[in-house]
């Protein structure tokens, strides 16, 4: 196998054989740079996503020390100011059970979509939660879930002090935050357009380059010596080059001429 790909790499174009490794070298850093842009974006999103669910927890318990989280009121205000931040395409803090047994079943938004498995992990883990959903091979959304864990040390507060019938690492609720990725997908979109335009740049320069400095002379000098062979020896192949391919030139009009010579002296021999 490796020696029939190896064969068929020395049967292709010279043309071929430089321009393909040098492709590969501006590909691959490009595909690197759109990769890492896309995993750096969806870092960040899911970073503001819960940081936004960290923050409404805080707000959570300063309205529990209060009293006013028993206000159905207050807590749809609390709610709408986070569905108002940028970016947040949804918004909704999720009501566990044990909640739910003891305090009721509270307001219709803080319901759990029963036959959303996301809901299901953000109520059955401790740990957060995220799902990326693409759109035409592009991120579209992220969806971050993020619990709320019954702690007897949250952020100073012991949770067991209001939620008497929860335990220690009970899942009280969490919070469900869906982010738009438009402009992660804008952003990649841009960048490959871009890469695609350079790319194609590259290969009309390096095909104007490598055509006019190796292709044209050795097709040259393949011509001419088939009109050597035909015993026509009146060309001369020009070498204002010193490169390789200059000296390459020189060397075969002086083979050239050392035939032409050779040829002469066999005439005369007759």
């Amino acid at each position: 196998m490796s020696n029939s790909i190896f064969q068929a790499f020395k049967d292709v174009s010279i043309k071929t054989k430089i321009i393909v490794p040098l492709l590969l070298l501006v590909i691959i850093p490009i595909a690197l740079i759109v990769f890492n842009t896309y995993r750096l974006a969806i870092s960040l999103t899911k970073h503001d996503a819960i940081v936004t669910a960290k923050t409404t927890l805080s707000s959570l318990n300063a309205m529990m020390l209060n009293g006013t989280i028993m206000k159905k009121r207050d807590r749809k205000q609390l709610f709408s100011i986070y569905k108002k931040i940028k970016g947040v395409k949804k918004f909704q803090v999720i009501r566990g059970n044990v909640v739910n047994m003891e305090f009721g079943k509270g307001l219709r938004e803080e319901m759990p979509n029963s036959k959303s498995k996301f809901d299901d992990k953000i109520l059955n883990s401790s740990k957060i939660q995220t799902e990326i959903i693409s759109k035409n091979f592009l991120p579209y959304e992220i969806k971050v879930g993020v619990p709320f864990v019954a702690k007897t040390n949250s952020r100073g507060i012991n949770c067991l002090t209001c939620h008497t019938k929860a335990s220690s690492g009970d899942i009280l609720g969490g919070i469900k935050l869906v982010y738009s990725l438009k402009p992660v997908a804008v952003s990649i979109t841009g960048t490959l357009i871009i890469a695609v335009i350079f790319i194609v740049l590259i290969i009309l320069f390096l095909y104007f380059i490598i055509k006019s400095a190796i292709i044209k002379p050795i097709a040259k000098m393949s011509k001419l010596a088939d009109e050597i062979s035909k015993g026509h020896f009146e060309e001369e192949i020009e070498h204002p080059r010193n490169d390789e391919i200059g000296s390459l030139a020189k060397s075969f009009n002086r083979m050239q001429v050392s035939l032409k010579k050779a040829m002469e002296l066999l005439k005369r021999g007759r």
